[in-house]
């Protein structure tokens, strides 16, 4: 019969060689975050577009999003959700409100200035934005693995 004690020590080495396991794996081919990154850009680009078809929009960004969630799921076994624990936060939160701050912008610009084009520039920012921070999110996520 085995104590609490050393349930737990084997449990988190189950832990570590799980994380080693993800660090080892290959990583994300760049369609994989160009595909965020579509998302990202397509979200930033919604306000030029009618109403009704804003709405057609969003259905296929959370379609898109699902999409990753599989795709990562088949390669990986599971989906890293991107605000996890850890430095990644680091990485996750400034793009986050480097990306609502463009949406924000894009909305003022295509509503209340009638300016579509600077939404389309601001969506073409937001693809940037995401495209890298995608890969700097990664790279930090499996160099945090690597060091456990």
């Amino acid at each position: 019969m085995s104590t609490i004690r050393e349930e737990a020590r084997l449990a988190l080495a189950a832990k570590g060689e799980v994380e080693q396991n993800l660090a080892s794996l290959p990583l994300c081919p760049p369609l994989r975050h160009a595909a965020f990154a579509a998302i990202v850009a397509a979200l930033v680009a919604t306000p030029v577009l009618p109403l009704p078809m804003r709405f057609v929009a969003l259905a296929l960004i959370f379609a898109g999003i699902f999409l990753i969630v599989q795709w990562d799921k088949r390669r990986l076994g599971v989906f890293i959700n991107g605000y996890r624990r850890g430095k990644t936060r680091m990485i996750a939160f400034p793009m986050l409100v480097l990306i609502l701050g463009l949406y924000f912008a894009s909305y003022y610009f295509s509503m209340s200035q009638k300016e579509p084009g600077i939404s389309i520039a601001l969506a073409a920012v937001a693809l940037l934005i995401a495209y890298l921070g995608s890969m700097l999110w990664q790279r930090v996520f499996v160099s945090e693995l690597s060091a456990r």
